[in-house]
């Protein structure tokens, strides 16, 4: 088996030639099942040969202990590198092209695969791929120190421990009815999940009916095994049994779900072994090095009770809401995609169909200012002038607004954020009780921009809940009402504008807006107006 990682030991062990000890020791040195291991080799070793002297003399100052550690972790087992041949095959191959998806002839095209399949696929165990021509780029590249290709990054992506292929192309088979396999649409891809692959750093693709098979499989924390023999299974040995190929455009043909299109299901696949694996260390004298292998009984199968990828995850991690909002954004279920694909254009992409209940209010211009003041979708920047701006704001809050019985009071100020996270922060009443605090823009002199104080600097001088200066509500009914006031408030922050971390109850964060601070909150998107005069 190639070694592919610690090219220090691949130098160490070829580097000594035919050590003294060779002549006894050559062939088969150690042998043993279950776990990989230098005490498991230690107690399997050979009777014929003086290991001990043959260790020192291949490893020098390396203790035998680390050699037999990086020969289980880096040679025992197939690297995923050797079914094709090359590092650059497996890199296209699954971005959605190479020779075995775009070749001429798929029989000549695919036959390493085919022979591999035939003599190894469910005979040994495969490592989960990953590449010693990565290992500096990801580094580098803040992708961890590992040689994970893109899109499978066990490091930095994969959080939902659930991968899977999608196939557009079945013309190298008999068809996806004729293996039993359904189809799915798929709903979207968000181009910038999976850049590595479509070399595209920002943009969106939406999809009408397609006819596309999505396999997959799921694993729970630490039962990483056989990691590899699942993804071989629903990837080059999918090609290479049934004929699939091509992917979605613009997105792997293979990834971590992270990284792959959004569609309705996927079927899904496992694999587990029937008995012990066994492990083979050979000395090669006329080489002069150490090699492992391992021979094990891969049963590859469909998910147990006819489970999709979908309820294999849910089995696997809990059937609890939250992890069925994280699966979900994935794997949208049965007839799924036009509801998916209306939230995700008008949330994500600001493409409006309808009007949802909570978001990109515009406020009824009877009721309501012209806008204020407002960032994204309702851009307004302030006046050049911050003492013009001010008194204008200032004008519409003293504006003549009165209660029920007829008494006097400031109208309210109204920001609609389309972008905040949080419900409560889509649409929030500001009602002030007490006066407004001095105009000006010198807070040594106790003045207060006050239009910046909404904007930027949300600060409790002169604007505090506390003291009774102002209230906020959730409804303008509350507001006229005084019923329900928010009943937390955090301030003075420099930066930081409305509302803070102010929430109903207690403290919500990252639902604040900022006209000098960007990218660091969610209200990227809102605007604020004030209440008319002559409301009741």
């Amino acid at each position: 088996m190639a070694k592919i990682r610690k090219y220090t030991l691949t130098a160490a062990l070829l580097a000594h030639g035919v050590a003294p000890a060779s002549a006894d020791c050559d062939g088969v040195i150690s042998t043993f099942e279950g776990t990989c291991d230098y005490a498991n080799f230690e107690e399997n070793l050979s009777k014929d040969c003086e290991i001990g002297t043959l260790m020192d003399e291949l490893f020098g100052e390396e203790s035998a202990e680390d050699a037999v550690a990086e020969l289980c972790a880096y040679d025992a087992h197939v690297q995923f590198v050797e079914i094709q041949g090359t590092y650059q095959k497996d890199r296209r191959y699954f971005a959605g092209g190479g020779i075995l998806v775009d070749g001429r002839d798929f029989a000549v095209d695919s036959a390493r695969v085919a022979r591999f399949e035939a003599n190894l696929g469910a005979k040994a165990v495969i490592d989960w791929p990953e590449y010693a021509a990565r290992v500096i780029y990801n580094t580098d590249g803040d992708g961890g120190s590992n040689g994970y290709p893109a899109n499978m990054n066990l490091e930095k992506s994969c959080a939902l421990r659930a991968a899977m292929c999608c196939f557009t192309d079945d013309s190298a088979g008999d068809g996806f009815g004729a293996n039993g396999d359904a189809t799915t649409d798929v709903c979207r891809h968000d181009l910038a999940d999976s850049p590595k692959s479509n070399h595209i750093k920002e943009g969106w693709s939406v999809f009408g009916e397609t006819e596309t098979h999505c396999v997959g499989f799921a694993w729970k924390d630490g039962d990483e095994k056989l990691l590899g023999n699942m993804m071989y299974d629903v990837s080059l040995r999918t090609s290479v049994n049934k004929g699939y190929r091509k992917g979605v455009p613009g997105s792997p043909m293979c990834g971590c779900v992270e990284h792959m299109p959004v569609v309705e299901e996927a079927a899904c696949r496992t694999a587990s072994t029937s008995k012990q694996v066994r492990y083979t260390f050979t000395y090669d004298a006329e080489e002069g090095y150490i090699s492992a292998s391992n021979e094990a009984d891969i049963v590859y199968a469909d998910c147990e009770g006819g489970r999709d990828l979908k309820a294999q995850y849910l089995h696997y991690q809990g059937d609890d809401e939250e992890n069925k909002a994280l699966i979900g954004g994935h794997l949208v279920g049965a007839d799924g995609c036009a509801d998916d694909l209306e939230e995700y254009l008008n949330e994500e992409q600001f493409l409006h169909q309808g009007q949802h209940p909570t978001k990109y209010q515009t406020p009824d211009p009877a009721a309501w200012s012209d806008l204020v003041v407002g960032e994204g979708i309702k851009f307004k920047p302030p006046s050049i002038d911050p003492i013009a701006s001010d008194e204008a704001f200032r004008g519409l809050i003293d504006g003549g607004c009165t209660d029920s019985d007829g008494e006097s009071r400031f109208c309210i100020v109204r920001r609609v954020c389309s972008s905040c996270t949080s419900e409560a922060h889509r649409d929030i009443y500001y009602q002030r009780r007490t006066a407004l605090p001095p105009p000006g823009t010198n807070p040594d002199n106790g003045e207060v921009y006050l239009l910046d104080m909404f904007m930027n600097n949300w600060m409790s001088y002169m604007n505090n809940m506390s003291d009774g200066d102002f209230e906020l509500y959730s409804t303008y009914q509350d507001a006229l009402e005084g019923t329900n006031p928010w009943l937390y408030c955090k301030y003075d922050h420099k930066g930081v504008g409305f509302p803070h971390d102010c929430g109903p109850n207690g403290s919500v964060g990252s639902q604040w807006n900022s006209y000098i601070k960007h990218g660091q909150a969610y209200a990227n998107d809102h605007g604020f107006y004030v209440e008319k005069a002559g409301r009741k």
